[in-house]
């Protein structure tokens, strides 16, 4: 009987020996980390002479109700309320397809626009722009007439300087000096810049971009305005 019993005892811890884990549980998978959301963007904005592009929508630049237009195909995108919204427009679009196109930015409540253009050099650069309402009397104005003859003169009005086409248009180089000549021991942040139709968006590019880089030019953007007149105060919309 004491046999029975011995073997019996050793039988049952044998049974519970084999019944204990002989291994650690598993780690689970490790989880790949989460991505990054993408920001949001505005949508692309691209001005030619002949269209408005804003994402895939195109608008003709010769309807009569342009602006209104576009203001509806950018009112309520992503990053354009009270950002500052990039746009492209090429060196052949008329002045006031730009204007427009950044009047319906401002409707639609951004805090800034930014346009980038081809320069001279075939670089694409960017010209930033000010939405601000009004402006020191003594920040310069400047307005490219049709013959190509730059007008510089100072907003609170006065005696506007005249300088003569170059050979191969506007004269970007003297029309610069003609400004730093206005601009002596003034603080204003910004440049008020406009052109005639007749003459292309890339030469309004070149002579704001090129007078911003001026040497003592404490200016960090410009204006655009559609019209102007040589000499008197001016009144911004």
């Amino acid at each position: 009987m004491l046999g029975v019993v011995a073997c019996d005892k050793s039988s049952s811890e044998g049974d519970n020996a084999t019944a204990e884990p002989t291994a650690q549980t598993a780690a689970p998978p490790a989880r790949p980390p989460t991505a990054t959301p993408e920001a949001p963007r505005a949508p692309e904005i691209i001005v030619d002479r002949s269209t408005v592009s804003v994402g895939t929508e195109h608008v003709a630049t010769g309807e009569p109700t342009l602006a209104e237009k576009v203001e509806a195909l950018v009112t309520g995108q992503p990053a354009v309320e009270g950002h500052t919204v990039e746009l492209v427009a090429m060196r052949n679009a008329k002045p006031s397809q730009v204007v427009t196109v950044v009047g319906a930015l401002r409707g639609a409540k951004a805090g800034g626009a930014k346009v980038k253009t081809a320069a001279r050099d075939d670089t694409t650069q960017a010209l930033p722009l000010s939405f601000a309402s009004s402006v020191p009397d003594c920040t310069a104005v400047m307005w490219i007439a049709k013959d190509g003859v730059i007008d510089v003169w100072p907003a609170g009005g006065g005696t506007a300087k005249k300088v003569a086409r170059g050979l191969a248009g506007p004269d970007v180089t003297l029309g610069t000096d003609a400004v730093r000549a206005v601009w002596a021991g003034c603080g204003a942040p910004a440049i008020v810049i406009g052109a005639e139709d007749t003459m292309t968006w890339g030469l309004v590019f070149d002579l704001a971009t090129t007078v911003l880089a001026a040497p003592g030019s404490r200016a960090s953007g410009a204006i655009l305005v559609t019209n102007a007149t040589p000499g008197h105060k001016l009144t911004l919309p």
